[in-house]
């Protein structure tokens, strides 16, 4: 029988919010769907000190503003937002998602484009 992975959940709910994000609609209701649904359940003692570090941080980031007008603190926060600033998060979501699955970022921003050659190209 396998052991599952201590962070199997977390990794979940950063994949589904990864999704999430990259569905159709405006970024700021997919980002503050993708809180609500999945972020939020994320268990920051579970992941590496780095990640619950940047993890705190992103939710500290989204929960700005007082709940108004029927929104809650996400909402709020979220509607406030520059669609910029929502991307901004979008691709934070992305980063820790990618380091916990193992992705290592580095490696694939320094990896070089290949040059396609014509064959008979010497």
């Amino acid at each position: 029988m396998r052991t599952a992975n201590p962070e199997s959940g977390n990794l979940q709910r950063l994949r589904s919010a990864v999704l999430l994000l990259i569905g159709p609609g405006p970024v700021k209701q997919r980002l503050c769907e993708a809180t609500l649904r999945h972020l939020r359940d994320v268990n920051p003692s579970e992941l590496p000190r780095e990640l619950a570090t940047s993890y705190h941080e992103l939710m500290d980031s989204l929960c700005t503003a007082p709940a108004m007008g029927g929104l809650g603190t996400v909402g709020t926060t979220v509607r406030k937002m520059s669609d910029l600033d929502a991307a901004a998060c979008a691709a934070r979501v992305l980063d820790l998602y990618m380091v916990l699955s193992g992705w290592d970022t580095r490696e694939a921003s320094a990896a070089q484009p290949r040059q396609l050659r014509l064959v008979g190209d010497d």
